[in-house]
């Protein structure tokens, strides 16, 4: 009974006279000086994400806007040299994802009368897409294509070489025809 007691006390921590307590551990100074690790300035994944989009032939402007967002962006000519892509990338560190989009790939003027068709139209390939979706802002009349990859768990360097290739080349599928579509 005494040996139960004894250690039902020893798990709730109460002190027990005549028995050696474990001692308290001191908090630790900060680190200062020459070993104090240096604030960030970008996201994790900018440094990775920059060699990727190198590694794909692209050659992309990465800039930090803060220690938590940062953009890529690359200009890629198509093979026939005649239409140029704009490829955006946006790594967050607060939303843990990479943005990827090809922005301006066509324009629809929100009053302009063949914008519904256009728009039905984008619901129909959205529906077909198996990566990425098209978007419309109503204030602008951009339409872009787009896809997200999660960073939670790291940066798959493998998937986001795969993502851009499948979005450079439906930008490139798609755009033509929906500048066809699209109004001024």
């Amino acid at each position: 009974m005494r040996r139960s007691l004894l250690a039902l006390i020893a798990l709730l921590g109460v002190a027990v006279p005549g028995r050696a307590q474990p001692v308290p551990a001191r908090p630790r100074p900060p680190v200062t000086g020459a070993a104090a690790p240096a604030p960030r300035t970008a996201p994790r994944h900018v440094a990775a994400l920059e060699v990727t989009l190198r590694d794909l032939a692209l050659d992309p402007l990465c800039v930090a806007e803060s220690p938590v967002h940062a953009r890529c962006e690359a200009r890629v000519t198509a093979a026939g040299g005649e239409d140029a892509l704009t490829l955006r990338a946006v790594a967050s560190d607060e939303t843990h994802t990479v943005y990827l989009y090809t922005p301006d790939l066509a324009r629809a003027a929100p009053d302009a009368p063949s914008t519904p068709a256009l728009l039905r139209r984008i619901a129909e390939l959205n529906h077909e897409l198996l990566l990425g979706k098209l978007e419309w802002d109503a204030g602008t009349g951009e339409i872009r294509l787009s896809m997200v990859l999660p960073t939670q768990g790291g940066l798959d360097r493998e998937a986001l070489g795969t993502m851009t290739r499948a979005l450079l080349a439906l930008a490139a599928r798609l755009g033509p025809t929906l500048r066809g579509s699209a109004t001024p």
